[in-house]
């Protein structure tokens, strides 16, 4: 079997979604740390720690292929080879550890130059045996536990994750795990219909961001997925706006409305080829609210510069470029002065700044 006897027609859509999520995750991630003659990390860790046997039954690709099949695509970049990139795929079965070997060699993706780690451990173990490389500050890490997993990732688990220097995560709630935020007193009372999946969703989120240190600045955001009558959710997690910033690009590039489904999780029930107005005239409830927070913040001079902007985007879930037209309307009303028109993600260190005019 070739490299391209694969192919993307879902065994079913809900897992399709994750793992296109995924793997353009990866796909924006990797170049960050392989594409300068300089690299800022002297290594790449790659994580999967429920790999699975490589492909589903109909020879759709699974989470670690994906990831080679990135690095295989990047290895012309100028970083390659000043970087030692490790992936490390794991899985409970011995079984489908045996058949990701084969995959791996089938589909032609054992890539040069990069050291592999494939055994069979449990999920505990695994990660107990990771945590050295978790904490070590001198390299940049990725982190994917699907859903099948998502039980072990207790809010110890969670908290190491958070607390790991440059790493970035995503993991999966499973359906019965998110009917279990569903059933908490204090969501219980915000839920106006059985179907309202936009509470549980957000519900799912806040825990997580709770378990966080009150004084920690770090990037969470969600992103939820319908298979048949159920939903899963899926929680991104990174420390850098860098990683939230190419997370929502991803998110937003899947749910043009919300950056937070592939499905009508506002129930705005509505598609892009149903609009009668262009997707840039119509504004759903979330980008409305959005605009809202952050006018009432430039008005009232709370946000200094660029990166003050980022951070309010990054926290509603939304793109830097969703904050164009309040800061066009602003400085055309002479209320703000600015010279710029989308926040810069890589002037964090030298951002521009916004003045206020009298």
């Amino acid at each position: 079997m070739s490299a391209e006897d694969f192919h993307d027609k879902p065994f079913d859509e809900g897992t399709l979604t994750k793992l296109q999520i995924f793997e353009l995750y990866a796909k924006e991630w990797l170049p960050v740390f392989l594409s300068s003659e300089k690299p800022w990390r002297s290594a790449i860790h790659l994580f999967d720690f429920f790999a699975g046997p490589g492909t589903d039954p109909t020879n759709v690709l699974g989470s670690p292929l994906r990831l080679l099949r990135q690095l295989r695509d990047y290895q012309g970049l100028v970083g390659w080879n000043k970087v030692r990139i490790h992936v490390h795929f794991f899985d409970e079965a011995q079984e489908k550890i045996a058949r990701l070997e084969e995959s791996v060699t089938a589909h032609e993706l054992r890539v040069p130059s990069v050291n592999f780690d494939i055994r069979p451990l449990r999920f505990e173990d695994a990660f107990r045996e990771s945590e050295r490389i978790l904490a070590n500050p001198q390299a940049a890490k990725l982190v994917f536990i699907d859903q099948t997993g998502v039980a072990q990732v207790t809010p110890e688990v969670f908290r190491k994750l958070v607390n790991s220097p440059t790493c970035d995560f995503l993991f999966f709630l499973s359906s019965s795990t998110l009917h279990r935020f569903r059933d908490h007193p204090a969501i219980k009372q915000k839920i106006v219909r059985p179907d309202d999946y936009y509470h549980v969703h957000r519900a799912a989120l806040e825990y997580y961001r709770s378990l966080l240190p009150p004084d920690q600045e770090y990037y969470l955001a969600p992103f939820s997925i319908k298979k048949g009558p159920n939903i899963y959710g899926l929680i991104f997690g990174s420390a850098h706006p860098l990683g939230i910033d190419k997370f929502l690009e991803v998110a937003w590039r899947r749910d043009e409305f919300s950056g937070e489904a592939d499905f009508s999780i506002n129930r705005e029930n509505i598609r892009p080829e149903q609009l009668l107005l262009p997707l840039n005239e119509f504004r759903p409830s979330k980008i409305t609210a959005f605009e809202s927070e952050l006018e009432g913040l430039l008005r009232s001079g709370h946000l200094l510069d660029e990166v003050d902007v980022m951070r309010v985007c990054f926290e509603n879930g939304v793109k830097r470029r969703h904050a164009k037209p309040v800061l066009a309307k602003l400085r055309r009303e002479g209320v703000i002065d600015l010279d710029f028109q989308v926040p810069d993600v890589q002037r964090l260190r030298s951002p521009r700044p916004i003045r206020m005019r009298k």
